[in-house]
């Protein structure tokens, strides 16, 4: 997409889901009994809260606007060519990338800890290795972390292609088409879209065994598909995808943006009050009528966040700026990054009983200026960043100097 084409408001809240995972994965240092012993600090109520709320419409939203952009570029470029795009931007990062930023998260563990010696540094291994994460499970003995995003894109994408092929297989395809455009349009265009949208996941949460309420959607490791996970983020990632066929349903949302929120703080307040501010990393923990009403109020919080979430953006960014667009081409790389400077800074920080706040600005602020200046260094003019972001851009020209003027002149 060129920059003249680009949907300026809807890019900044593709990049601000990416880029609000630096703060989230940072907020989880200071988690109760967070299950990797190697990410955990003194625990605290607010950044417990910073969690929540984050993790609560972060990816909803993210697989909103991948739904959304994936079909443009679809319809744009074709089949073939939209193939060989997410193969390269989606599968190569994650399968070819993956194990190199998993490395380097060893590496940022170490560097933090060897700042005060190898006494630490084997007491902390120690300590990793004896913890086992409650409820773990680990499929074919391969966590993704952090890139799990990634493979549950290529799944989405390797169901949306079939489906597209199907409708236009029969011979009706303008009035699937239609009957679908016209149910797209039903839902968004009213005060129940939040709740026609998030009953389905209600639904589905409050039957499901064992769901763990206080997390929410899951941000699954295993290579074995998530059930909750292929719903919870399928139904964003389709809705997207139906969304494209008529962008304005989509760009309207800036007119009710301020009372999508109101709404997703109240139904956060109210989840909060059930369920406590003490994360469950196991669950069920709720029950009955408890249950059924924190399921309820999530799930709509949930599409209330991302509404307004994307309303807000139509109204504050819709114009974009050099700034904005150059923090949007940066975001892939950024959270593909993040996590080992993340655990260098909290793992250098961990002897010290500073504020939780201190050390939560220390690890965004300190993450920030090192991972744009190597996407600037590293990524944005070279090979890599022709794969992440799908061509690479040009060096700027250096303006010629002039030459200095003669002493007779």
């Amino acid at each position: 997409m060129q920059p003249e084409d680009r949907l300026h408001a809807l890019d900044a809240v593709r990049s601000s889901a990416l880029l609000l995972g630096v703060v989230l994965h940072s907020c989880a240092a200071f988690l109760q009994d967070f299950p990797i012993p190697m990410w955990r600090d003194q625990p605290h109520a607010a950044p417990a809260v910073m969690y929540f709320v984050i993790h609560m419409f972060r990816m909803s939203a993210f697989y909103l606007m991948a739904g959304f952009f994936g079909r443009m570029l679809l319809e744009r470029r074709g089949v073939r060519a939209f193939v060989k795009d997410r193969l390269k931007r989606i599968a190569l990062p994650l399968f070819l990338f993956g194990p190199v930023i998993f490395a380097l998260i060893g590496v940022g563990f170490v560097l933090g800890a060897l700042a005060h010696g190898t006494h630490f540094l084997t007491l902390l291994l120690a300590q990793q290795q004896n913890a086992q994460p409650p409820g773990a499970t680990r499929g074919a003995n391969i966590d993704l972390a952090h890139l799990w995003f990634l493979y549950y894109l290529l799944i989405f994408y390797a169901l949306a292609l079939p489906i597209r092929a199907l409708v236009h297989a029969i011979g009706a395809r303008q009035s699937v088409a239609g009957v679908c455009d016209r149910a797209v349009a039903w839902v968004i265009r009213g005060w129940w879209t939040p709740v026609v949208l998030g009953l389905p996941i209600a639904l589905y949460l409050f039957l499901h065994r064992t769901w763990t309420e206080w997390l929410g959607l899951p941000a699954p490791g295993s290579l074995v598909p998530d059930t909750t996970a292929l719903i919870g983020y399928g139904i964003p990632f389709a809705l997207g995808w139906l969304l494209q066929r008529q962008p304005p349903l989509l760009l309207q949302a800036h007119k009710q943006w301020g009372t999508y929120l109101v709404a997703a703080g109240a139904l956060t307040v109210l989840c909060l009050s059930i369920i406590g501010l003490t994360p469950h990393w196991t669950g069920p923990t709720l029950f009955g009528r408890d249950r059924l009403l924190y399921a309820m109020a999530y799930s709509i919080g949930i599409w209330c966040w991302v509404f307004g979430f994307v309303g807000a953006a139509q109204r504050f960014l819709s114009h974009g700026s050099v700034a904005t667009r150059y923090l949007a081409d940066a975001s892939y790389w950024i959270y593909l990054m993040h996590m080992s400077s993340i655990v260098f800074f909290l793992t250098l920080m961990r002897p010290y009983h500073w504020h939780w706040s201190i050390k939560l600005i220390v690890m965004v602020g300190g993450s920030m200026p090192i991972l744009l200046v190597s996407y600037h260094f590293l990524v944005r003019f070279t090979w890599i960043g022709a794969i992440l972001n799908g061509r690479r851009r040009p060096r700027p020209l250096r303006a010629p100097v002039a030459p200095a003027p003669s002493a007779s002149g």
